[in-house]
């Protein structure tokens, strides 16, 4: 995948870290020494430039990002980023939130957030390696609760659950726990039928996590 984080710090190094082995990283920041220390420590392509300008996202090639990363403090800077990658169309935006109350405002522009009381490496991991899915929670015995959708033009809508669950390539140890249609919420029932736009909580391991993200994307 092509990511592109907004920012140098402790978090974003880490970031680039876990990521650059297996994917294409580009990361921005205005400060010349710090683009210096990970450019020469790290074989992400650095941009020294101020990532909320034009500019400096063009330049990174926000064009054909999968997934742009707003990593900075400043929450302010990091809604301007977003919502630029939205504007561009990088299908995948996820943001660091200092200030509880702009959770809101990176919903509406509909960012995913990760609070900076839970700001886990793991977490922005999982939103790159696996896009498909939301992490809902962390459950005992290294299970998870995940959501995913049903998207435009699915082989999957008008399925029951009991299809879909039934698929070859649906992971076994995952379930559906529950379909949210709309302002309703049903019950995970083998005759819930699927309809566009649904989305669908599951509950299952986390090793199989990826074979999950690879039915959803390939529904």
């Amino acid at each position: 995948m092509y990511v592109v984080i907004a920012g140098i710090n402790t978090l974003s190094k880490r970031l680039v870290s876990s990521l650059e082995s297996n994917h294409d990283v580009v990361v921005i920041d205005e400060d010349k020494d710090r683009c210096e220390r990970l450019y020469s420590s790290s074989a992400a392509t650095v941009i020294n430039k101020k990532p909320s300008t034009l500019t400096a996202l063009e330049d990174a090639g926000i064009d054909r990002a999968d997934v742009l990363i707003a990593a900075r403090k400043d929450d302010n800077e990091n809604m301007v980023v977003s919502s630029l990658a939205k504007k561009y169309g990088v299908p995948k935006v996820v943001s660091r939130v200092e200030d509880n109350e702009y959770y809101d405002a990176f919903q509406v522009i509909g960012a995913e957030t990760i609070g900076h009381t839970d700001l886990l490496i793991s977490e922005f991991v999982s939103a790159v390696e696996h896009p498909y899915l939301v992490k809902i929670a962390n459950l005992s015995n290294d299970r998870e609760i995940l959501k995913a959708s049903v998207e435009r033009n699915s082989g999957i809508e008008d399925m029951t659950v009991e299809e879909v669950e039934s698929e070859k390539r649906f992971p076994s140890r995952f379930q559906i726990v529950s379909v949210l249609q709309g302002e309703n919420t049903l019950s995970g029932e083998s005759n819930v039928q699927l309809e566009r736009e649904d989305e669908i909580i599951l509950i299952g391991p986390q090793e199989k996590k990826s074979e999950l993200d690879e039915f959803f994307k390939r529904q």
